[in-house]
């Protein structure tokens, strides 16, 4: 997108803050991995600890390595239309069962960036990362321990819609489009 994406403004506020806000209703702290761009109050910053950008695996690492709880929930920082009920679905799914990590997936694509964990899986993610990976979802399918959610997205609305992130011009507009509704 050529600038930081978190200080981009849907509906009249920054991505950053719509995705703390609801994080903030069902999770005890809110970190932000990596960059020195927006700041929000009540957010703590955690550098990657990684060099050289090795994706988002290593920001997921960063994460369950600086997080104080045991169950962590991971949003990427541009989903304009991210739900509470929705994280507290996971979370709450992510706790009564015997996971490692409670992901979404729907029409055929898994969002691991909006997914819950348990720290846990630490070790796992490490050894991962030393072996070479770099994408969470190639992380998830050698994993043992992931539930998949699915059908019952839909219970929180529509799935395109708060499963939604920015990563171009159009999906801003489209964003803004809708938030604007």
């Amino acid at each position: 997108m050529g600038t930081d994406k978190l200080s981009l403004e849907v509906g009249t506020m920054p991505l950053l803050r719509r995705v703390h806000d609801v994080l903030a209703v069902r999770c005890r702290e809110v970190l932000v991995v990596g960059g020195e761009g927006t700041r929000q109050q009540g957010v703590r910053r955690i550098a990657g600890e990684r060099p050289g950008g090795q994706g988002p695996l290593a920001g997921l690492e960063a994460g369950l390595a600086a997080a104080r709880n045991p169950l962590v929930f991971v949003a990427a920082g541009d989903m304009p239309f991210l739900t509470e009920t929705l994280v507290g679905y996971l979370l709450a799914r992510l706790e009564r069962g015997d996971f490692s990590a409670v992901v979404p997936r729907y029409r055929g694509r898994t969002h691991p960036l909006c997914a819950a964990y348990t720290r846990e899986l630490l070790p796992w993610v490490g050894s991962a990362l030393d072996g070479g990976v770099r994408s969470v979802r190639v992380f998830l399918k050698g994993l043992d321990g992931v539930e998949y959610v699915g059908e019952e997205l839909r219970r929180f609305g529509d799935p395109d819609h708060f499963l939604m992130n920015v990563n171009t011009p159009d999906d801003l507009r489209r964003a803004r489009d809708e938030a604007a509704r």
